[in-house]
């Protein structure tokens, strides 16, 4: 049951014990949900329906044209978000007309991999869209038909460079650490295979370059003709960093009238500071850069290439900054104790308040999501569960002390449906761990993708035909280390020792297993690039933080084409193409 704020009395963990959401959190959350008011009307109709109205009315189009008045809506209405406007003059509703579906999936095979991880002799010491390339050209020649990349999330331009790309400044911009310079040899910065990565001497080479770049590029009619196009919101973004080159990334400590993007301070300072103007500049032409850098990318890699949405942004990022009217800054979205861990997750991430993002229209959501899909053929949706229902757990508090708060789960699908097809993206849904059966049913009515995963299901032959099937993911052991004992459960070991041949050496464990899922009816299959590396640390150990963590921070010991054409490589490759 959820109450008028959409906060639920309690939930079933995954053994069916119920857990009641205690008072005092029903208190916290209606405090930071606030109450519910009546915003503008909204209307969801699936595309060719044409359901009569309650009175004459002119449509007014997302391109600006309008409809004669009518009194039903045409069936060839184009899928998109318009307005209805009243003959008499009431007010008008939003009418956002959508497909049933998304894009359909191919039935294909590919690799998964980090990003910043990959390693050539030439890079400037963390992975970028060259390698990208490499990587797909690689497995593209050998029959692969995607490849899903970690998330493209910029994080924020500051001189300390966050590791995860899981808790990026903004989910709507891209990192410009993705950007490959090519006129010139790269700086001294550490670039050893296997080493350990230092983004903030990374940033500060690519910062320096950028910078040289922007001043040659600063004139060039193009960029601008695009930054104009993008308005107010790469302007709103370009500001953030612009004032976090300054002020410094924790933005709620900036002096007051800096704190708001719509304060008079903050909206006369181009005006009036040359140098803050020429900041805003600088990052918004990033943008511009490092967007072209990922669909010539995309063009290159000879194969399609996934995106990967996160669930959140950091509260102390651009995005929170840029929304604040739209987030509960003061929770946390994160996950109530488990099975897999005990004391449950606090992911640090600040949700957005499900009625105030619907009476903004949607506006920051799909954007994000119509970023996120361009140039990609695919798109994962990191914890799909958040579009149905999101753990919030209020700052300060343990995990166990969360509860669970209801979103407009149609109407962000219907929002999806729209920008899968104009983007052509296909959809997929990372749908790990508790999840409601309502969560399983309108995944496969929109024609999204689940996840499966061998580690916690090895009963292959059950998993269903629309699923991104794979051994691991970024929070899960890799073969080798569990095959050496390094990582992972007892379970999983069991589970190895199963899948493989008697005796089999690490080569042997990791072919038998991609053999297994390829034997799946799943519609994806996914090797990591950790698993045909041989690679016995995982990118990411949930849960661990601070100093002497490797989260998200090794590189690959070879370089991609090495790495597919190794020995290790081409057994797990011909694992994934072998009778399917």
């Amino acid at each position: 049951m959820y109450d008028e704020w959409g906060i639920a009395d309690g939930y079933h963990d995954v053994g069916g014990e119920w857990h009641a959401t205690s008072q005092a959190t029903i208190e916290r959350l209606r405090a930071a949900i606030g109450k519910p008011s009546h915003e503008d009307p909204m209307w969801f109709v699936p595309l060719g329906d044409s359901p009569s109205l309650m009175g004459p009315c002119t449509i007014e189009l997302e391109t600006g044209d309008r409809l004669d008045e009518v009194v039903a809506l045409p069936r060839e209405l184009p899928a998109g978000y318009h307005w209805l406007h009243p003959v008499d003059g009431a007010s008008p509703t939003r009418l956002i007309v959508h497909p049933s579906s998304c894009r359909e999936a191919p039935t294909t095979w590919g690799v998964s991999a980090q990003i910043y991880s990959m390693w050539r002799p030439d890079s400037w010491g963390i992975g970028d869209l060259r390698d990208v390339v490499a990587l797909g050209n690689a497995v593209a020649t050998l029959g692969a038909g995607v490849l899903l990349l970690s998330p493209l999330h910029a994080p924020a331009a500051t001189p300390h460079q966050q590791t995860s790309p899981y808790y990026p400044s903004s989910r709507r911009w891209l990192n410009p650490l993705l950007i490959a310079p090519t006129d010139e040899r790269p700086p001294f910065v550490s670039n050893t295979s296997g080493g350990i990565i230092d983004r903030d001497a990374v940033w500060r080479a690519k910062r320096t370059w950028l910078e040289h770049r922007f001043r040659t590029d600063r004139g060039d009619p193009t960029w601008r003709s695009w930054a104009r196009a993008e308005g107010h919101q790469l302007w709103s973004y370009a500001t953030w960093n612009a004032l976090a080159d300054v002020h410094g990334s924790m933005w709620r400590s900036w002096p007051d009238d800096l704190r708001h993007p719509a304060s008079t301070a903050v909206l006369d300072l181009p005006l009036v500071d040359r140098e803050h103007a020429e900041r805003c500049e600088f990052h918004a032409w990033c943008q511009w850069f490092v967007r072209g850098e990922v669909a010539r990318a995309a063009d290159a890699a000879g194969l399609g290439l996934i995106g990967d949405l996160a669930i959140g942004s950091s509260p102390d990022g651009a995005d929170a900054w840029m929304h604040q009217d739209l987030v509960a800054l003061d929770m946390r979205i994160g996950a109530p104790p488990d099975a897999f861990n005990t004391a449950g997750q606090d992911w640090g991430l600040p949700p957005f308040i499900p009625w105030r993002l619907r009476a903004a229209g949607y506006a920051p959501f799909i954007a994000m999501v119509r970023s996120a899909m361009q140039s990609m053929a695919g798109l994962r949706m990191d914890h799909v569960m958040g579009l149905f229902r999101q753990y919030w757990v209020p700052e300060g508090s343990g995990p166990a002390d969360g509860g669970y708060v209801r979103l407009p789960a149609d109407e962000l699908l219907a929002i999806i449906c729209i920008e899968s097809h104009r983007s052509g993206a296909f959809v997929i849904g990372e749908d790990l761990g508790t999840v409601e059966d309502e969560v399983h049913a309108a995944m496969a009515r929109t024609g999204m993708l689940g996840t499966k995963v061998w580690w916690f299901d090895t009963d292959v032959d059950g998993w269903p035909e629309a699923s991104l099937a794979s051994v691991t993911t970024h929070d899960l052991p890799t073969v080798g280390g569990v095959y050496d004992g390094t990582d992972g459960s007892a379970e999983m070991r069991a589970a190895l020792v199963t899948e493989a041949p008697p005796d089999a050496s690490a080569h042997d464990a990791a072919a038998a297993v991609h053999a297994a899922i390829t034997r799946s009816p799943a519609r994806l299959r996914l090797a990591a690039l950790d698993d045909l590396a041989g690679a016995t640390e995982r990118p990411n150990r949930p849960g661990t933080y601070g100093e002497g963590t490797l989260n998200w921070s090794v590189r690959m010991s070879a370089t991609a084409e090495g790495i597919v054409g190794s020995t290790l490589g081409t057994a797990i490759v011909t694992s994934l193409t072998e009778n399917h």
